[in-house]
């Protein structure tokens, strides 16, 4: 399950989608202006309902300590889940193909904090870089 402020999740759900295809088991869940955390956390709660299994939920959050972690965090007293915070492309494209029907949810956790799930990376473009007219970033 994907939740954030705003909009994100969706976003993120949709990019996933024209990457890896149609997903099975994921929704999004976005915290909307205005919305109280109340009316979020019952929304929220509806969807893990829908989508829980035996072995539990994995909830990705856009930061931690906003409305939809918490919101969470608060529904884990009733429901077997698990959280991580920071969501983005790479990570859901790791756990998308990490996934099988016997994945734990501590092993997806694991997937999903993994270094090369994370793909934070930084290169500055404007000096030395190839000039013919490619166009991937890669050495062939």
């Amino acid at each position: 399950m994907l939740v954030s402020h705003g909009r994100f999740c969706e976003g993120l759900l949709e990019s996933l989608q024209m990457v890896a295809g149609e997903q099975e088991g994921i929704s999004a869940v976005p915290l909307l202006p205005g919305e109280s955390p109340e009316a979020y956390r019952n929304r929220l709660e509806s969807e893990i309902k829908e989508y829980e299994s035996e072995e539990g939920t994995l909830v990705l959050t856009d930061v931690t300590g906003g409305t939809p972690f918490n919101s969470t965090g608060y529904l884990a007293k009733d429901h077997k889940i698990g959280v991580v915070s920071g969501m983005n492309m790479p990570m859901l494209i790791t756990l998308v193909f990490a996934r099988t029907e016997k994945s734990t949810l501590d092993e997806l956790i694991q997937e999903a904090v993994s270094p090369g799930a994370l793909a934070v990376k930084g290169m500055n473009l404007s000096k030395g870089g190839r000039k013919n007219g490619k166009l991937s970033l890669n050495k062939n």
